[in-house]
């Protein structure tokens, strides 16, 4: 709660992370059951990424990755962290499957 006379920054502390911490919210289809959200903690995204390597995907900071997979969807999650751990620019689909390689 803010007091009177002072502002919501004045109240407001930024707390760092930590591993068991959730990361995001991925929500199910429902194809087997009922939808619903599994919780996928900072530790999880970055041990997923970081196995990328002994599963033979190498990437560089000289490469490019197009995104195309929608943004919630947790396998875009893990190449968008690993991406931003090895420094690889990202590109973005557009969403026309028809001008996919005008936004390569």
């Amino acid at each position: 709660m803010i007091k009177s006379g002072q502002t919501a920054q004045e109240e407001f502390r930024f707390k760092e992370p930590v591993p068991e911490d959730i990361y995001m919210f991925c929500y199910t289809s429902g194809t087997t059951g009922d939808p619903k959200a599994v919780k996928i903690s900072h530790k999880n995204c970055l041990a997923v990424a970081s196995s990328a390597n002994y599963a033979g995907v190498e990437v560089f900071n000289h490469d490019i990755m197009i995104s195309y997979l929608p943004l919630a969807h947790s396998f875009e999650k893990v190449l968008f962290t690993l991406c931003l751990v090895k420094g690889v620019r990202i590109g973005y689909y557009g969403g026309d499957v028809l001008k996919l390689t005008d936004d390569c």
